[in-house]
């Protein structure tokens, strides 16, 4: 499974499963709802990410980019395509079961990930705002399991886009040496990787706000702030590094413990912020 997945492409299908599960938890779902949030979390982005590699496995041969199992011949075109169409009938079959609603940002999701593999959002901005919006619909999914749609659901929602949007010139940039071998736009690429350090700034400011308003609403208590406040106090150092040492190495390091770090605290301020 290692050879096939990747370590990190592992911890990121579990990160998903966690997101959807704590909001789902957070938010006043019961027991089943939240486990299977957090199976359509973890279904939804495997099937993601083997999507995508069958969109990318050419372009990530020609570039030397051998993290995509199929474009090294660990997994045929074939066995990916039937991956994929199991983990997202998985997702669709457990939405109508638990909540049909759920299907609105499910299908949202798949949207977008189809999007971005087959070009139609492929542009610079585009695949930044594009990882964002799906971070939302995670959170959006978790909700609907808890049959929750109110304030606190759509600024949590918000706060996922804006920091996961500033964070794809994290990975942009740790993925410059293959993507200028490529025809891929990214923002480091095209605007420049100052004007990406820019860019991160922005959306990571936006998303601090609005994780402290949440707080200062009274939609979540005293837990979710304390946690909130660790995830501003490591993220702005790592911002920072970023920012004045925009570089491939630098940007592996800021996105590996942004993804480990504060992922975990998101988890962890949403199970405790029901308390």
């Amino acid at each position: 499974m290692q050879l096939i997945f990747g370590d990190w492409r592992l911890g990121r299908i579990l990160m998903f499963f966690f997101i959807t599960s704590s909001v789902s938890f957070g938010l006043g779902g019961n027991l089943i709802n939240i486990i299977l949030a957090g199976i359509i979390g973890a279904t939804l982005s495997a099937g993601g990410f083997f999507f995508d590699y069958l969109g990318d496995y050419k372009k990530d041969r020609e570039s030397g980019n051998l993290k995509n199992p199929i474009a090294r011949g660990t997994l045929s075109p074939r066995a990916g395509l039937i991956f994929v169409v199991l983990c997202f009938a998985i997702s669709i079959t457990i939405c109508i079961i638990i909540n049909f609603w759920a299907l609105i940002p499910l299908f949202c999701l798949i949207g977008v990930i189809g999007g971005l593999v087959y070009g139609i959002l492929d542009t610079a901005l585009l695949r930044s705002i594009s990882l964002g919006a799906l971070q939302g619909f995670y959170v959006l999914i978790g909700a609907l399991f808890a049959y929750k749609f109110e304030l606190s659901v759509i600024l949590l929602s918000l706060f996922l886009f804006f920091a996961m949007t500033g964070a794809r010139v994290l990975g942009d940039t740790r993925d410059l040496p293959y993507d200028q071998k490529t025809d891929t736009s990214t923002i480091p690429k095209k605007y420049g990787l100052k004007w990406g350090s820019w860019f991160l700034l922005f959306n990571e400011f936006l998303a601090y706000i609005i994780g402290i308003m949440i707080y200062l609403l009274g939609l979540l208590g005293i837990g979710y702030l304390i946690c909130m406040i660790i995830i501003i106090a490591i993220g702005i150092p790592l911002n920072l590094l970023y920012f004045f040492h925009p570089t491939p190495k630098t940007a592996r390091i800021a996105n590996v413990l942004s993804l480990a770090i504060l992922g975990s605290l998101f988890v962890i301020a949403m199970l405790i912020g029901r308390l």
